[in-house]
């Protein structure tokens, strides 16, 4: 997709953080943008701010996921840029989470993206002109940390699902990249304020604040830093999204002890 000027992008978790940051990128590459966001308020805010679409989605929810992808049909016709962005941090170790912690990290995450998918895919491959999918996963999609148990697992198979997607549509006019970013300066740390009241754990978990305290001291990069390498992984059909080239030494080291291991 050399050529992105009057196509359309559809981005998740658009109202702030890296979804935002997207969504002025490919606004700022003359593309219709419609942004998603569960938040409604600030969603009206980003999208009266930047002059794109917002509508209110919830990506746990597959009814909401198609309602989005049916009123960008009715406005747009189509979608070309499918950007799976929606995203909750959690904490605690795993002895001290509740089945709560596991459903609501993975219901937004993973069944976010696969929500996603289920809706977008047939668009962007009915699409003449191509169409690409962003699927945004982690750092910890590629190696485990300690304390983030269910964000670990769900950024597995967030990468899982993007490796197999691109090889089911090599050849084709879609192409498909995963973004591995590690911290960007985003309030994913206060993700807390989108659990559903029926996912909330009766007291708080001790582990989770203590994993959370951890995180949140940690600084990163800027959102707009991320937005770039998106789109040019785009506009150069790449699949890897590497945004913290320092870290893969840690993938490395994964990687090594599995290699390690077979030959012992």
């Amino acid at each position: 997709m050399e050529e992105l000027a009057g196509r359309v992008a559809v981005v998740t978790g658009g109202a702030s953080g890296i979804g935002r940051a997207m969504a002025v990128r490919f606004r700022d590459a003359g593309m219709h943008v419609v942004i998603a966001d569960v938040e409604e308020a600030p969603l009206a805010a980003t999208a009266a701010e930047l002059g794109v679409v917002g509508v209110r989605t919830d990506v746990a929810d597959s009814a909401s996921v198609q309602a989005l992808a049916d009123q960008v049909v009715e406005r747009f016709g189509t979608a070309h840029v499918l950007c799976n962005n929606a995203g909750v941090g959690g904490g605690g170790v795993i002895s001290s989470l509740t089945l709560n912690d596991w459903k609501w990290v993975l219901d937004v995450n993973l069944w976010g993206v696969v929500h996603g998918l289920q809706s977008f895919l047939p668009l962007l491959l009915a699409n003449d002109d191509g169409g690409h999918v962003v699927n945004t996963a982690s750092m910890a999609g590629l190696t485990a940390w300690p304390g983030i148990g269910p964000y670990n697992a769900s950024k597995y198979a967030v990468v899982a699902i993007s490796e197999t997607l691109a090889l089911e549509l090599a050849g084709s006019r879609v192409g498909v990249s995963v973004l591995c970013p590690g911290v960007v300066n985003t309030n994913i740390f206060q993700s807390q304020r989108n659990r559903p009241e029926a996912l909330r754990n009766p007291q708080r978990n001790p582990g989770a604040r203590a994993a959370n305290a951890q995180v949140t001291s940690m600084s990163g990069i800027d959102p707009s830093v991320v937005a770039d390498q998106v789109h040019d992984a785009v506009v150069d059909v790449r699949f890897w999204i590497l945004t913290h080239p320092e870290l893969v030494e840690h993938v490395e080291h994964r990687t090594r002890s599995i290699v390690d291991a077979a030959h012992r």
